[in-house]
């Protein structure tokens, strides 16, 4: 049983992060994705904020609470990829910048396809890349199902917004999958992570990176939000997907990267929902 989990882990989490990406592209526009770059000092700011200061905060973070390493490997492999696909629907729970936001999304995943591959292994000094295959794998799994999904938006737009309703379910249903899959797998690894320090670190980060992004935004409320979420919610998919294939042999790393998803969600799901209700009471006391 647990052999045939573990060979089904590693297929639904491409599954996961090549449907997410497709649906990312089905969703947007080529003018959507670059609009918000008119501003280079936005520009400028998102790339700093996204691929060296939430990376140094990650390392920080697991510094100061002392987390083993394989733990910190999970926690930075994650710093280290893109925007996460949750981070507009943050946004727009929270009544900002939702362009923005999927601007960054593009721009941050667009760009780790080429930093990732080369940064891991700076950053993660033990960690044996495959620089070559992994910008090969990434291409595939990220750069072409958005392309594709940018394509077929611009040819058949009703059939996109169709076809990305669909797309969606399949992302979530293997989302669901694979979180499953690793419980099932890695059980006795998730326990050891009580008393770790796992989670104080990985609190410590989403919070962090969370102020850094919001005041890297400065000073329009709207940015401000953007970059906020853009900075806390990480790519996932393409962590998990990077993990198994290059951390085959320390589970720690996996169970690091669903547990900071999962108290990413759990804190940053009800702040964009008080930051929402508190700019529109702020918009009715304008009137």
């Amino acid at each position: 049983m647990i052999a045939v989990v573990a060979k089904a882990l590693n297929p639904i989490i491409i599954i996961f992060l090549t449907s997410t990406m497709l649906a990312c592209g089905l969703g947007l526009t080529v003018r959507q994705i670059f609009a918000p770059f008119r501003n280079v000092r936005v520009a400028i700011a998102a790339a700093l904020l996204n691929f060296l200061v939430v990376p140094f905060i990650a390392i920080a973070a697991s510094r100061l609470v002392g987390i083993e390493e394989s733990l910190r490997y999970g926690l930075v492999l994650l710093s280290m990829t893109a925007a996460g696909e949750a981070s507009p629907k943050f946004t727009s729970s929270a009544k900002g910048n939702v362009g923005l936001s999927v601007g960054l999304l593009a721009l941050s995943l667009g760009v780790a396809i080429f930093y990732l591959p080369m940064m891991l292994s700076v950053l993660l000094p033990d960690a044996r890349v495959d620089r070559g295959r992994l910008l090969v794998k990434l291409c595939l799994t990220l750069a072409l199902p958005i392309i594709l999904g940018l394509f077929v938006k611009a040819r058949w737009d009703t059939f996109a917004d169709r076809l990305g309703h669909y797309v969606h379910k399949i992302s979530s249903v293997s989302m669901m999958l694979v979180v499953v899959l690793l419980v099932i797998l890695y059980y006795d690894d998730f326990l050891h992570l009580i008393g770790s320090g796992s989670i104080g670190a990985a609190l410590i980060f989403i919070v962090v990176s969370f102020i850094a992004g919001y005041l890297l935004g400065w000073p329009e409320r709207g940015a401000r939000v953007a970059m906020a979420f853009a900075a806390a919610a990480r790519n996932n998919g393409v962590a998990l997907m990077v993990a198994s294939g290059t951390f085959g042999d320390r589970p720690q790393v996996l169970v690091m990267i669903v547990l900071t998803v999962v108290l990413t969600l759990i804190v940053l799901l009800p702040l964009s929902v008080i930051l929402g209700r508190r700019a529109s009471r702020q918009e009715i006391a304008a009137q």
